[in-house]
């Protein structure tokens, strides 16, 4: 086995697809993982945090995603003031509308993780490590068709990559760009 975000086989640890940041608990016991080495499974943890406050915090508006935000959200913003700061400054304003000014290189960082985890633990295949992806989102009403996680996370696997939704609020789509052909798990 080898590690489906960079390709190595040293300090090989488990991650979740997706990240457990993003669902709420109790876990189901299906929840999907996928090989990763240590450094990739850490790498990441930031953006994850940004990712979970930014869309989730902002962007979900269902039962569901509030009580992750009143649950797992808040504890961390009040034991890392920090986050709050990160979160809600997002946030500006313009002219009498308020506008999420968001970091896209961190949400798409996390898009693509999510995209790979799910090419190796739902498709048996990873993507090569040059592939290079295109990420759109929006708000919608719905998830995806492929119900994993209740309304927390669901997907659907495409010719051109997946889709994924968050609390039926959010969809991501993240194209795998030609060029890279995704190879199959030996």
């Amino acid at each position: 086995m080898r590690c489906v975000y960079c390709s190595s086989d040293k300090g090989l640890t488990r991650d979740h697809v997706p990240p457990k940041c993003l669902i709420r608990s109790p876990y189901p016991a299906d929840l999907l993982t996928v090989p990763a080495c240590a450094d990739c499974n850490n790498r990441y943890s930031r953006d994850e945090e940004y990712f979970r406050l930014v869309i989730v915090g902002l962007l979900c508006h269902t039962a569901e995603a509030d009580s992750l935000f009143d649950g797992s959200i808040s504890r961390s913003m009040d034991r890392r003031p920090s986050l709050e700061e990160l979160m809600f400054g997002s946030l500006e304003a313009a002219g009498s509308q308020v506008v999420l000014d968001i970091h896209y290189p961190r949400v798409f960082r996390v898009a693509e993780k999510i995209a790979r985890g799910l090419e190796f633990a739902v498709a048996g295949r990873t993507y090569p490590l040059q592939q290079h992806f295109t990420v759109e989102f929006q708000e919608v009403e719905g998830g995806s068709q492929q119900v994993v996680f209740g309304p927390d996370f669901t997907f659907l696997q495409q010719a051109w990559g997946w889709e994924f939704t968050l609390f039926n609020s959010v969809r991501f789509v993240v194209v795998a760009e030609p060029g890279a052909v995704a190879e199959g798990v030996a």
